[in-house]
């Protein structure tokens, strides 16, 4: 079950939510208890964690400026270092996205600051992207297994070995989604490298074709943001149009296009069983091989 922070934000009912989930939220209401000195304060912190919620509007000042300045200021280094540190992220199939969620807090008490006028927010998420620029570069795929469940949904499992280099390729601040209806391919917020693909892509949605499988040279495929990425902010790449969905039984390969881009453009394989499509300096498909 989901457990819930909420920040002020500008006004009545215009509150910031944050949701993590139970060890997450355990992990950030320490950070915060730390840096609560006022002992009323402290106990409601205390006494709202119990119950799986904090409302940190109840804080009183200067308790509640004081937390969200350490929020954000803090919590980013706070997560590498000792909710996430690299020891137990090797040991994770999907750090990139936790290290989003967490330091989506931070962003959101950098919002909470600007909205209610208590002093100088930073640069960071003040736009969020809304474009990408999409670059090859010649690369190793990531190693790992593509996996497609007979229920749609769709996973890649780093090798073992491979986990190191998979949270090299990510950055520190984790990943963000580019998402293509309910698929998604994981970016580094920081490097701005497509990872991998995942999510869900049933097969009531494919379209029972034949095609040719263009060669796909392994390389590295890049998304560059018109504004910094935002942790746990994701990116609709299929506005405004639905993209296609065919699969080639003959020789396993599911390919997921925009309108009008079938086949079209340039092919990297940017992890086993992934390759993205380019065109024009726009991402226009993705290819899974599902099998056999």
């Amino acid at each position: 079950m989901s457990k819930l922070v909420v920040l002020p934000g500008e006004g009545t009912g215009n509150d910031l939510s944050w949701s993590a989930t139970n060890a997450l939220f355990d992990d950030v209401v320490v950070f915060i208890r730390r840096r609560v000195r006022d002992q009323r304060a402290a106990e409601t912190v205390t006494t709202q964690a119990a119950s799986g919620y904090l409302f940190l509007a109840e804080l009183p000042e200067p308790v509640l400026t004081e937390v969200l300045t350490a929020l954000r200021d803090d919590l980013p280094a706070y997560v590498n270092e000792v909710i996430y540190p690299p020891e137990a992220t090797c040991e994770m199939d999907y750090p990139d996205t936790f290290i989003a969620r967490a330091k989506f807090l931070a962003y959101l008490a950098d919002r909470s600051i600007s909205l209610r006028g208590d002093g100088v927010s930073s640069s960071r998420g003040s736009d969020q992207a809304s474009v990408v620029v999409a670059r090859t570069d010649p690369g190793i795929p990531l190693q790992g297994r593509l996996l497609y469940q007979d229920d749609g949904d769709v996973e890649f499992l780093c090798a073992p070995e491979s986990r190191a280099d998979k949270l090299a390729r990510t950055g520190s601040d984790g990943s963000v989604s580019l998402r293509i209806g309910s698929l998604q391919l994981e970016v580094g917020i920081i490097t701005h490298q497509v990872l991998y693909a995942r999510g869900y892509c049933p097969r009531e949605s494919w379209n029972a074709s034949r095609f040719d499988i263009p060669d796909m040279p392994p390389g590295v495929v890049s998304a560059d943001p018109d504004h910094p990425f935002v942790p746990g902010q994701p990116l609709a790449l299929d506005r405004p149009e639905e993209w296609l969905v065919d699969h080639d039984a003959r020789s396993g390969w599911l390919r997921i296009s925009s309108p009008g881009n079938e086949g079209r453009g340039t092919l990297t394989l940017i992890a086993d069983g992934i390759a993205v499509g380019t065109h024009a300096e726009e991402i226009v498909s993705v290819w899974l091989h599902t099998g056999p």
